[in-house]
């Protein structure tokens, strides 16, 4: 075999000439890199790492996508929760801002439907009203139905509206002498004017209703304790405050059996 260049004698399995150093074989690599440029097509040269890269990217995008839907459903489902839980009080508390009004011009303003009589007996047998609007929902205390929220209304010789009662008979459900608490609650330390979320704080119980009249803002706590006796001693607190929410005082009457 002679080089091509210094025309020499070379064997034929050399590469280069050992007398010039030409190149005796074409490089592999390059006739490809030719070729492909000649068929004018991009040479298509993958990068394991930058494809793992663009893999990661794409399964974070899919996992921050899939979270951000996650967190929307379950912010709608608590929202709408939210919403459902605070109908009945809403209802109360827009029905007295009507206080001193009469009922049928309340109504009318409210766009809402007074009934003269619970669906529910038990209402109808234990609390004092003269309408009602009430949930189609409803609980079992002790055996016996209630709406799970009821708003009352009672009015004077007029017709106006004297006092609106929210009732959460739901806060009963387990027991209607509400939740237990190892003693009596005692709100001596409060002065008047102190804010509710301090006594909320202190008594640390739902409340089962509220009370709106024109001067006055009571919220009622139902609960129960073991006294010294070693008897269940059920309790009503009543914790009153004025229409800007400052507090006045409070009273909590025991309660006994009616019937034995």
């Amino acid at each position: 075999m002679e080089c091509p260049k210094c025309h020499k004698s070379v064997d034929d399995d050399d590469i280069f000439c050992p007398n010039c150093d030409t190149r005796l074989r074409p490089d592999k690599n390059t006739s490809i890199m030719k070729r492909f440029k000649k068929q004018n097509k991009p040479l298509n040269v993958e990068i394991v790492g930058e494809k793992k890269h663009k893999l990661s990217e794409s399964k974070l995008k899919l996992i921050l996508i899939t979270v951000a839907v996650v967190l929307l459903v379950v912010l709608v489902v608590l929202i709408v929760v939210n919403i459902i839980s605070g109908k009945g009080e809403n209802t109360a508390e827009s029905i007295s801002e009507y206080i001193g009004v009469d009922v049928a011009k309340a109504q009318k303003k409210l766009d809402m439907h007074f009934k003269d009589e619970s669906a529910f007996q038990g209402v109808n047998n234990a609390l004092n009203f003269d309408y009602i609007i009430e949930s189609d929902d409803s609980v079992n205390v002790d055996g016996i139905n209630y709406p799970e929220w009821a708003a009352l209304v009672t009015v004077d010789d007029e017709e106006r509206i004297q006092t609106v009662k929210y009732s959460n008979f739901k806060v009963l459900k387990n027991n209607a002498n509400g939740e237990k608490k190892s003693k009596a609650i005692n709100l001596d330390k409060f002065e008047q004017g102190a804010k509710w979320s301090s006594l909320s704080d202190a008594i640390d119980l739902e409340y089962y209703g509220i009370v709106w009249s024109k001067d006055t803002k009571n919220y009622i706590y139902r609960y129960w304790y073991e006294n010294d006796a070693g008897d269940d001693q059920p309790v009503v607190l009543n914790v009153t405050f004025d229409t800007d929410n400052k507090y006045l005082y409070y009273s909590s009457t025991l309660i006994y059996p009616e019937y034995l």
